[in-house]
């Protein structure tokens, strides 16, 4: 993550995998379930994903996980707009 967005918007793992946020740069974010949509937030969990609310003070990583049923779940910064990421578990 850098200031205000994921360097990724998607990525794919399989099932049974966790993934691991990099906080690159001295900036605040908290990572729950749910998206950005048209500017504006929409907290939602999607069947079979990992609740997710981690807060990170900057250039601090945290492991989110394990995503053990397959589909799309996607999360968000709660902070800043726009910043989503989509987990795709195959």
């Amino acid at each position: 993550m850098d200031a205000t967005n994921f360097e990724v918007s998607s990525i794919t793992i399989q099932k049974g995998q966790s993934i691991t946020l990099v906080d690159t740069v001295a900036v605040p974010h908290i990572i729950q379930n749910g998206s950005w949509v048209n500017g504006t937030a929409k907290p939602a969990i999607e069947p079979g994903a990992p609740k997710v609310d981690v807060q990170f003070s900057g250039n601090d990583s945290k492991q989110i996980g394990p995503f053990t049923t397959a589909g799309t779940f996607k999360l968000y910064c709660t902070i800043h707009q726009g910043m989503n990421l989509t987990v795709i578990v195959k």
